[in-house]
């Protein structure tokens, strides 16, 4: 039987849907020292979004990802020892997306700033904003970026996205455009909605510069921590014109208690949950019992990550 480890922290609903599955030796770990111990003892799958060194061990041949992001995971090492890394690519675009517009209005109508009144019991009337007429750039349009496509174009709102590969897009977004564009971009938009994945070409991508020509505007991070600058986020809230920002991603993650970022009343924080839905387990089933009978030999692997990439498309 294929021993498969669960780790710790994965979705509501996994542990419990692989540990139903048939014909599998699997093991619920309570931590992620037991995690350890598993693969150390011939566990040969492992279940996560989470990775650590002493995981990798000559038993382990296929990671089986319940996130959409690999930069966690030692790419050249597993294409050295021979394993297999899939992920949940697509499997909660629509959550996430769905997160990602609650952001968005939860800054631009005034929300975060309400419920912060709440705690001291204060009432205090603004002036919100409409999304209908507002100009929409969207960095990376993937699955995610896509829907978050589709419910703005909806909303009355004019989109236009990047894409490292523009020419390969099929979708919904009338003007697409290459990494080259970002600051011609970041000009035209009144929201700059990040939906990418984190690679070395990604990091720090929106900066100092980026907030200076977004301007008065609103920033939505539901890609990766790293894409943004925390310092510069930080100054384009408090000195800049950066009208407000919701972020469910930071760098570094967890953020930290004494980061200023939490005190930022224009700034609305959520901790990474932006793809956590009580559909999450069932749709990842799907691609996992698949991938059980791509392990076997028996079909095509789904989602799985080609060790000459070191990303997943945006």
């Amino acid at each position: 039987m294929i021993r498969v480890v669960v780790d710790p922290g994965c979705p509501t609903g996994v542990p419990e849907t692989v540990k139903g599955l048939r014909d599998l030796d699997v093991v619920l770990a309570p931590d992620r020292d037991a995690v350890a111990a598993e693969l150390a003892a011939g566990a040969e799958v492992l279940v996560t979004s989470y990775w650590r060194d002493d995981f990798l061990t000559p038993s382990l041949r296929w990671v089986a990802g319940n996130g959409a992001g690999t930069d966690q995971y030692p790419l050249e090492d597993f294409s050295r020892n021979g394993i297999e890394l899939t992920t949940a690519h697509g499997v909660h675009a629509s959550c996430v997306a769905e997160h990602a517009f609650a952001l968005l209005l939860g800054v631009t109508r005034g929300i975060g700033q309400s419920v912060r009144n709440s705690v001291t019991h204060t009432w205090s009337s603004m002036t919100a904003e409409e999304l209908g007429g507002k100009k929409m750039a969207i960095i990376g349009l993937g699955r995610i970026g896509e829907e978050v496509a589709r419910r703005a174009i909806a909303w009355g709102v004019e989109v236009a996205g990047l894409k490292r590969t523009p020419e390969s897009y099929r979708g919904c977004v009338p003007v697409v455009r290459g990494p080259e564009a970002l600051h011609e971009l970041c000009s035209w938009a009144d929201i700059l909605m990040i939906t990418a994945p984190a690679t070395n070409e990604t990091r720090g991508l929106i900066g100092a510069e980026e907030f200076a020509l977004l301007g008065a505007g609103w920033l939505v991070n539901v890609g990766r921590g790293p894409l943004v600058d925390s310092d510069a986020l930080l100054v384009a809230l408090r000195d800049g014109e950066l009208r407000g920002a919701g972020i469910d991603v930071t760098d570094p993650e967890p953020l930290p208690q004494d980061s200023p970022l939490w005190d930022c009343p224009d700034l609305i924080i959520t901790p990474h949950i932006g793809g956590d839905s009580p559909n999450f387990a069932p749709r990842w089933a799907q691609i996992f019992e698949h991938n059980l009978l791509a392990y076997a030999g028996l079909a095509d692997w789904r989602n799985r990550l080609e060790h000459t990439a070191s990303e997943v498309s945006a």
